[in-house]
């Protein structure tokens, strides 16, 4: 029984190596097929690789040069769930970010963005995206309070407005124009802090 043991796990071993170079293979044979932009044929060469977070990492930068936001954002969540470096994890998510805003889901992008940063901080093109989708979410709450349904505006209308005192104006805000202190907040949250 002793030597049985070894067998098995040379066996387990070699089993895993060559799986590992089956993965080498199909992630080779992928990157060729998409560098020469056949993409059909290098998302099947990348799911091959799935297992191994290159591969689920090209086969979902496949998709997304495909315009298949889903799939990659699938395929990225896999990859940054696979990778064991915090940089493949950043660039996971930063392209997981990447994908959810080509979907213009704002909120799950601004998520991605930050798991991004986590991992590697100092990351400006993160911070760009992360910045931009946090704007996009904000005019896209802006345009929902200026679509109001129009029972709502009037219920509005009728309540008693306060007037301003005496000597005090009111700042008038033109639509889209954001404030000072919304665009120190927007700077803030863009803002990384770095571990002390």
């Amino acid at each position: 029984m002793k030597r049985l043991l070894p067998l098995t796990f040379c066996a387990l071993v070699l089993g895993s190596g060559t799986q590992a170079q089956q993965a080498d293979r199909a992630i080779r044979e992928g990157n060729a097929a998409y560098r020469a932009k056949d993409l059909s044929k290098a998302i099947q060469r990348y799911a091959q690789a799935q297992a191994d977070p290159r591969g689920a990492f090209n086969l979902g930068n496949a998709h997304y040069r495909l315009d298949s936001a889903a799939d990659a954002q699938h395929s990225y969540e896999a990859a940054s769930s696979l990778a064991k470096d915090p940089a493949a994890q950043a660039r996971a998510f930063h392209n997981l970010g990447n994908s959810w805003m080509k979907q213009q889901k704002w909120e799950e992008a601004i998520n991605a963005y930050k798991q991004s940063l986590k991992r590697v901080p100092d990351d400006d093109e993160t911070r760009y995206n992360l910045a931009y989708a946090q704007k996009k979410l904000q005019e896209e709450k802006n345009k929902d309070k200026q679509n109001k349904p129009q029972d709502q505006q009037d219920q509005q209308q009728q309540q008693p407005q306060q007037q301003p005192q005496q000597g005090q104006q009111q700042p008038q805000k033109q639509p889209g124009q954001i404030d000072k202190q919304d665009a120190q907040r927007m700077l803030d949250a863009c803002t990384v802090k770095e571990a002390a």
